[in-house]
């Protein structure tokens, strides 16, 4: 695959039955399932076993995330991130709908991750896309607990009590770090943009069951060595909601994301300065634009991947809200 032939892309959603999930991100955003309970639509994967396909333009369709980066790594990816991660895509981005309350979990960092389960660890960051009324997320405790403290709180099936429950609307940010205890709350819709990882490590789980009366597993032991009781950073992140030039909202070491609030004729989106890949997550209304005489429309809920090698694109018919990453 010619980098000068490369365009930016649309790929095909992987869509995750979960327990918990609704059908919100068929009804809201269109994707296509028949599942009661479609919880996650992963829009940008790597991980083993579910790895993204093109969905759009039609001359790339249905070729892999992985056949890009086996051709045409440094194009596609960008010069920098093979440099850090090789031929890995070290990003995972989701959009999510919780019907129920997800189970209370938390993630391992990379020191971790790397030992027991030879991955990336998790860290991750949320945007509210949609909230049902007296919708919460869960993040940290709601004063500080020892270890001692927690071990008995789970010993006793008080941990609940513990739970800090945070209200939430359409347009917050969180910060969700390794070792920080959190849930997405019923009645939210979010999108996710995390370490390309699948490692979570439940702690618990509202003694739910499935349809054979089986419990999801817990992660009880492995979670005491990755917990953090004290988190040393502010995990709601502030930003003026209403600009209209780009607000940063998380900028870590492995992922750099702005908020873009779009409602002009045309909208010239300017990579020169960047190194490597950039998506788009909509996460409100949709925009139009044109490469190489392909028509683009990417509406609520989907997601374009702007691969290193195209330095610039033309929005236009825009009213939209877009998530900005890279790296």
């Amino acid at each position: 695959m010619k980098s000068s032939h490369l365009m930016p892309l649309k790929f095909r959603p992987i869509l995750k039955e979960k327990i918990w999930g609704g059908q919100k991100l068929i009804s809201q955003y269109n994707k296509q399932s028949q599942s009661t309970q479609l919880g996650e639509s992963w829009e940008l994967s790597q991980v083993e076993g579910h790895v993204s396909e093109v969905d759009f333009p039609q001359k790339f369709k249905g070729s892999s995330l992985n056949d890009f980066i086996e051709t045409s790594a440094e194009e596609f990816l960008g010069a920098d991130c093979v440099s850090r991660f090789g031929n890995k895509f070290p990003i995972l981005f989701k959009f999510i709908d919780a019907r129920q309350t997800l189970s209370v979990q938390l993630h391992p960092d990379d020191t971790i991750a790397k030992k027991k389960h030879n991955s990336f660890g998790k860290t991750e960051m949320w945007y509210i896309m949609a909230t049902d009324k007296d919708a919460f997320i869960i993040v940290d405790f709601k004063k500080k607990l020892s270890r001692q403290d927690y071990i008995e709180a789970l010993e006793k099936g008080t941990l609940v009590e513990h739970l800090q429950k945070i209200p939430v609307k359409p347009g917050d940010v969180f910060f969700i770090q390794p070792g920080l205890v959190h849930a997405i709350g019923e009645g939210v819709v979010l999108a996710e943009i995390q370490q390309t990882s699948d490692i979570t490590y439940r702690i618990f789980d509202w003694n739910r069951v499935d349809d054979q009366g089986n419990s999801r597993d817990l992660h009880t032991f492995e979670a005491l060595e990755a917990i953090k009781f004290q988190p040393d950073y502010k995990y709601k992140i502030d930003y003026n909601k209403n600009s209209t030039d780009p607000e940063k909202l998380v900028h870590c070491k492995y992922f750099k994301t702005n908020f873009l609030n779009l409602n002009e004729g045309l909208k010239l989106l300017d990579y020169s300065n960047h190194k490597n890949f950039v998506v788009l997550m909509c996460v409100e209304g949709e925009f139009n634009f044109t490469y190489n005489s392909v028509l683009y429309q990417v509406n609520s809920g989907e997601t374009l991947f702007i691969p290193a090698c195209i330095k610039q694109i033309e929005l236009s018919s825009m009213k939209c809200k877009l998530l900005e990453v890279s790296m």
